[in-house]
């Protein structure tokens, strides 16, 4: 442009994003969204296999007391857990009884009264069993497939 004979060099001043570049910063963060999420799954499945494996532990730890007070452990089929619940939260009307060897929340436990796992699912109890010869008793979780008798289960022993 000519002002007053002379010409004025202006700069225009670009400001602002770009199409272009918001697209690729979408593309970037869809990437690392699309890396993130198997990493978080599998974590989020070891967290659940360890909170299992935890009440399991926590139940063994109850009934090793329950049974130094009653001299044996409670005889079940494995069909359910909701008779440990009743003896180691208690009362229970005995002279034995030394307890609550463990309290469980109602989130613990499902609408019939039976221990659940980190996936909703009934734990298992049984003694005696002669399935394992490592552990008198057995407490079996489903994991993850929720089915059990499968090489996911998590048990005791």
């Amino acid at each position: 442009m000519e002002q007053g004979g002379e010409l004025v060099n202006r700069k225009i001043d670009k400001t602002g994003i770009t199409m272009v570049e918001i697209l690729v910063v979408i593309a970037i963060i869809a990437l690392i969204t699309a890396a993130a999420i198997p990493v978080y799954n599998k974590a989020r499945v070891r967290a659940l296999i360890v909170r299992t494996k935890t009440t399991i532990n926590a139940i063994e730890a109850a009934l090793s007391m329950y049974t130094t007070d009653f001299g044996d452990y409670p005889a079940f089929d494995g069909t359910e857990t909701k008779l440990l619940v009743g003896l180691l939260q208690g009362p229970v009307d005995s002279n034995l009884w030394k307890g609550p060897y463990m309290r469980f929340k109602e989130k613990d436990l499902d609408e019939n009264g039976n221990i659940l796992d980190a996936w909703s699912t009934p734990l298992y109890y049984k003694y005696p069993q002669d399935d394992k010869t490592n552990v008198p008793y057995l407490i079996i979780s489903a994991g993850i497939d929720r089915k059990l008798q499968t090489e996911d289960d998590i048990g005791n022993w």
